[in-house]
């Protein structure tokens, strides 16, 4: 794999890691339950891996530029496996999801800023782009082999398969540039104004994402009585979709420009999403999650290079870092939320829980043009036009 080059190598090593990831993502919730976990409890089960990243978010974000972007997706990878395999066996359960949510955390602040290093400016929205349709594919390969070992093996022992596929990316970053790890302070003051404004429509957006997306799979096993491999492949095929509409956003990119891109296949999705909640057969309730999954979440890649443009190099790992952290602070209450109001209501909880999704996701898209308007790259002046401007 050396003759990869190493933006090449740490992608593929991305897409095996988050085929693992995805496995674990996608059939979590049908593994607590095989653990006898209530409603209410898987709903704070996902609460806890995303409070676990908010709560490292500020240490890591001194420490990533201190290790190094290297030795952090190596922590990264500790922490994953040995949370991985206890999560499994079903053992310190809660723990266990504490570090697989440390585990994210440490990837999520190490892995943009390190393939910006790898690739030049000028391609940056391609490469994240493919970064991020990989991810996004290997959840169709994960969620396709979580249904088949479901209904092999049952739900209990599906989360052990992940493992795999995390040592089998550990090669394939060894030797890739440390990145930081010069004992520079990251950069803070005087800056969090500028990155509130910049996260404020992701983090409401999140917020609206954790009512339901956490909850899609049992949504649509409860409603339409599907079997475990049946919901893996409306799941698997979601992801493929979505693999295949970021592939596409670099075209987009070049017709709108980044910000126009982001709004337009955002809003797009909204009524896709209206039917997902509402429509009364399973074809079409399969076809608006294809496309609204596709449209929400190709803006992702555009969004992060659009935002590299605006941050110095030592303060990168600490953006993604709060990104992380308040995108999961409010996606784990809106998780907790959402279980205690499915755990009164049952199934008619989601008519209320997609009703709120919608408005909240209105509300982050409008906000999109407002955050980008007045923030300023480094060293530029406030509203300013400069190498970021979308």
């Amino acid at each position: 794999m050396r003759e990869l080059s190493p933006a090449y190598r740490f992608l593929l090593a991305g897409f095996l890691w988050s085929f693992g990831g995805n496995l674990v993502y996608f059939f979590l919730n049908f593994h607590l339950e095989a653990l006898g976990f209530s409603r209410q409890a898987i709903g704070l089960a996902q609460a806890v891996v995303l409070l676990s990243g908010v709560a490292f978010a500020l240490p890591l974000a001194y420490l990533i530029p201190r290790l190094g972007y290297l030795k952090s997706l190596y922590l990264s990878f500790f922490f994953a496996v040995g949370s991985g395999l206890l999560l499994g066996l079903g053992l310190w359960v809660f723990p266990s999801l504490a570090g697989y949510g440390l585990a994210g955390a440490l990837l999520q602040g190490a892995s943009a800023p390190l393939l910006a290093q790898l690739v030049p400016e000028g391609r940056r929205v391609a490469f994240f782009s493919l970064q991020a349709a990989l991810t996004t594919m290997s959840g169709f390969f994960s969620t396709l082999l979580a249904g088949y070992l479901s209904d092999l093996l049952g739900a209990r022992w599906v989360l052990l398969f992940a493992l795999p596929f995390f040592f089998l990316g550990l090669p394939l970053v060894r030797g890739l540039p440390a990145g930081m790890g010069e004992g520079r302070p990251p950069r803070f003051l005087g800056r969090i104004r500028v990155w509130l404004r910049l996260l404020l429509p992701q983090v409401v957006i999140g917020f609206g994402a954790g009512l339901v997306i956490p909850f899609l799979n049992l949504f649509l096993k409860e409603k339409f009585g599907l079997t475990y491999g049946a919901t893996g492949l409306v799941f698997a095929l979601s992801s493929l979709a979505t693999g295949a509409a970021m592939l596409l956003q670099p075209l987009l990119v070049q017709r709108l420009g980044r910000l126009g891109a982001i709004v337009f296949v955002q809003a797009l999705s909204l009524p896709f999403l209206a039917a997902l909640a509402w429509a009364p057969w399973l074809p079409l309730v399969t076809l608006a999650l294809l496309i609204r999954g596709a449209l929400m979440n190709a803006a992702g890649p555009v969004y992060a290079a659009l935002v590299m443009d605006y941050l110095a190099e030592e303060e990168r790992p600490g953006f993604f870092l709060l990104e992380s952290a308040l995108w999961s602070l409010l996606f784990a209450l809106a998780s907790a939320l959402s279980g205690a109001v499915q755990g009164a209501l049952g199934l008619r909880a989601f008519d209320l829980l997609f009703a709120a999704t919608l408005a909240l996701y209105a509300l982050g898209i409008a906000f999109w043009p407002w955050a980008f308007a007045k923030a300023s790259p480094p060293g530029a002046a406030p509203g300013g036009e400069g190498r970021g401007a979308p």
